[in-house]
């Protein structure tokens, strides 16, 4: 490291606070203004570490570099620090809503939006007790950095570990990289790690890093260097810069973007379909017409982004953006009358719309004809890139599939038009506080479901432990009604259709081979004169494989017909049990020197049966067990889910009931746009106005990690606050339109007739060909 003395230690603690507290006046002296070129400049520059000291490559323990102090000469870090995706934490207004964050963990049965700007249906983190170290814990992996993962020091606090990991800055080479060495799925993996000083130097493809801060003790400090007692474990993060990228002047060629790839874009705001290969997932028209995100979705320095919505040039007093709205483009109309520069464009074709009544251009905004999935019975499942970790890629397995999230409903924008949105049901534990619900965090609600939330994870553990067992000509599981279900590489069962080849008791431990589901020890006669030594071998393996499990409530032992084997001091002893039910096969059990019980107990079964091979990871007897559990320190508990608020009764019944907490949250969607001929009304008015309309009618049931039959449903007109019945009777009415339009012809006609009678009788008087009075 290049600075070896205890001077020059203090001089560089002063020198790194020191740029920090002068940032604003630096960013005074940065030219904003630009010349007019519509080049982009040839970034060839020096790359400075966060105390805004150049770093050179072939130095001992070099630092990583710094976006703030890096990019500074030319750009006003603090100016963009205000942009969209930077200032969540620090903008007042919470502005249209948007996509939330969702903190989730599967085992507890939580999906909780959380959103730092308010929106409707979500929890501020500080109502939670989540820290600016633990949201950006959870969430860095699709963080830009800056903003609420840039703290700055005075708001350190004990439970932090902001000065061993570093601050998130913001990731500029994040959007504007145009070299194919930068990976989103590196930057994940570092924010993993707590390396987030390091994680965009190791995301840009500049250099690689090894090490993790997450391993290092809360006292480690970047001066301290590397660890020379320990180079396996808690080894301290390191640079390794790709040296051939520097010229002989230690500068560095940035390959930038000035017009940001959509790539860059989809891989925080990708959606789609669940279900579908990437072939059948058709583009949105304006990229597959060669338009980028960034030509509508613009920004100056200050990186406040058109987001493109009708009423954004209003709310935010930003008159150029009414041009890049839908109608601002296609329709040419200026919302504001201040607006500059010219509606339309894009050049965007303007659509004439024939036969569509005004009126629904006053209540309905573009996006609800043409963006996102088409209206269905259910809905159509999505997975976005930030809700469902899409986009890392690497061995192990990012995406999930919770939360479950579900498009389009419509429901009323700030301007009461009408917008297609995706909409997310939420699942937590939470403590009664009189009115108010306080949700518990997933780590406390797991210690106390010890027994509880574990029973899939425990017998895939037994599994896994009777799968050491030598010999085995196949893969250990359970067999019951038809389905084996085995263990998979995440701790879950998979389950699979079978048949077994012998009889089919309640439940036994099997051997899957094949096509084929045997039990794991064949049946035998230990009484037999001669003893089946195959079958002891098998007994004393399974055992002995079984001993490796520490967490069990007693001894494992085999049962065959009224025959116990136990293992004694590592020998194979058989002990008479006639109280015992024989079992069909050998059966699996727990000896506790008295009596017996089953390796997995009833609960476990009935848990494991229903949950098995399911996206839901909670059963109805596990939310009453574990509020039954974390009710017993005095104060009530309930459990939200699909819709619903589940609580215990004083006589320990589960009851459902509505809450508001349970309330789904929704965001409006823009894209996909879907072609024209995709578009609603394309065919007849009765792609919506029909008595049984999936526009209005869809089914809207509420989702989440619960298995119950007491979710909510919905009908989609309940979103748009519009009165079912006469939506259906005015659907109905399109029934007998054509009808309506025959009598109607044939009334005009008939009509027309007489007119034409009366018509000739008059021309005929007044020439005289009819006598008056005839």
């Amino acid at each position: 490291m290049r600075y070896r003395t205890p001077a020059a230690l203090l001089f560089l603690l002063w020198l790194g606070s020191f740029p920090l507290q002068c940032a604003s006046a630096q960013d005074q002296q940065v030219n904003k203004n630009w010349d007019g070129s519509l080049t982009t400049p040839v970034h060839l520059i020096p790359l400075k570490d966060e105390f805004d000291q150049p770093i050179f490559p072939g130095e001992t323990y070099p630092l990583p570099f710094s976006h703030r102090f890096t990019c500074a000469p030319c750009h006003a870090y603090e100016t963009i620090r205000q942009g969209l995706h930077f200032n969540a934490g620090s903008q007042d207004t919470p502005g249209r809503p948007g996509e939330p964050w969702v903190w989730l963990d599967a085992r507890t049965g939580t999906v909780l939006p959380l959103s730092l700007r308010g929106w409707e249906h979500t929890w501020h983190p500080r109502d939670l007790g989540l820290t600016a170290w633990d949201f950006t814990g959870l969430f860095a992996r699709h963080m830009t950095g800056g903003g609420v993962s840039e703290v700055p020091p005075e708001e350190y606090n004990p439970d932090s570990r902001w000065e061993v990991s570093g601050r998130l800055e913001i990731n500029c080479l994040g959007c504007h990289n145009a070299s194919p060495w930068q990976s989103h799925s590196e930057w994940a993996k570092q924010g993993l790690r707590q390396n987030y000083r390091w994680a965009a130097t190791a995301a840009s493809g500049l250099g690689t890093v090894g090490g993790m801060a997450s391993r290092l003790p809360g006292t480690w400090l970047l001066l301290d260097g590397p660890n020379p007692d320990d180079t396996e474990w808690a080894v301290v993060p390191h640079v390794e810069y790709r040296s051939e990228l520097f010229d002989p002047k230690f500068n560095v060629y940035f390959e930038i973007a000035d017009r940001v790839e959509n790539s860059r874009c989809l891989t925080c705001h990708s959606a789609t379909p669940v279900g579908l290969d990437r072939f059948q997932v058709s583009e949105d028209v304006h990229t597959a017409a060669g338009l980028r995100c960034v030509d509508c979705h613009r920004h100056d320095l200050s990186h406040r982004m058109v987001r493109g919505y009708e009423g954004e040039a209003e709310e935010y007093a930003y008159p150029e953006s009414a041009a890049f709205s839908c109608r601002g483009c296609h329709l040419g109309e200026k919302l504001r009358p201040s607006a500059s520069g010219p509606a339309g464009s894009l050049g965007a074709p303007r659509p004439p719309h024939p036969g569509i009544p005004a009126v629904h251009f006053e209540r309905l905004s573009c996006t609800a004809c043409h963006s996102g999935a088409l209206p269905r019975s259910g809905l159509t499942r999505v997975r976005t890139s930030r809700a469902n970790r899409l986009g890392i890629y690497g061995i192990a397995q990012w995406a999930t599939d919770l939360p479950d999230i579900r498009e389009p409903v419509y429901a009323r924008d700030g301007s009461g038009m009408l917008t297609p949105r995706r909409v997310l049901w939420p699942s937590f534990w939470a403590r009664i506080q009189g009115e108010e619900l306080i949700p518990l965090s997933p780590q406390a609600v797991s210690e106390q479901g010890v027994g509880i939330l574990d029973a899939e994870e425990f017998t895939a553990r037994l599994l896994g432990l009777l799968a050491l067992t030598p010999d085995l000509e196949g893969t250990p599981g359970i067999f019951q009604g038809g389905k084996v279900f085995t263990p998979n590489p995440d701790g879950y069962l998979e389950v699979e259709e079978a048949e077994e080849t012998a009889a089919d008791p309640d439940l036994f431990w099997a051997l899957q081979s094949g096509d084929e589901v045997l039990p794991l020890i064949p049946q035998f006669d230990p009484q037999a004169e001669l003893p089946d030594q195959d079958a002891e071998i098998r007994i004393q393996q399974v055992l002995e494989a079984l001993a490796g499990l520490e967490s069990g409530p007693a001894r494992a032992a085999i049962l065959v017909k009224q025959t116990l084997y136990v293992l004694e001091s590592g020998y194979l002893e058989l002990k008479e049990f006639p109280e015992a039910e024989p079992p069909v096969f050998p059966d699996l059990v727990w000896w506790d020197d008295k009596r017996t019980q089953p390796l997995l107990s009833g609960f476990q079964q009935r848990t494991v049966l229903a949950l098995a091979g399911r996206e839901e990871r909670l059963t109805e007897e596990q939310v009453s067990l574990l509020l039954t559990r974390l009710s017993q320190a005095g104060e009530a508990h309930a459990y939200i889910s699909q819709g619903r608020l589940f609580r215990l009764e004083t006589e320990g019944a589960l009851s459902v009931s509505e809450h508001q907490a349970a309330e789904p949250v929704s965001w409006p969607l823009a894209h996909p746009v879907r072609p024209a001929q995709q578009s609603l009304g394309i065919k007849a008015c009765t792609d919506c106005h029909r008595e049984n309309s999936e526009f209005f009618f869809s089914r809207v049931p509420a989702a989440g990690p619960l298995l119950t039959e007491a979710g909510e449903v919905r009908s989609a007109v309940s979103f748009m606050g519009m009165d079912r019945p006469y939506q259906q009777l005015f659907g109905l009415s399109f029934r007998v339109r054509p009808l309506l339009k025959w009598v109607l012809a044939a009334a005009a006609l008939l009509l027309a007739l007489l007119l034409g009678l009366v018509l000739v009788r008059v021309l005929g008087q007044s020439a005289g060909l009819i006598e008056k009075g005839e």
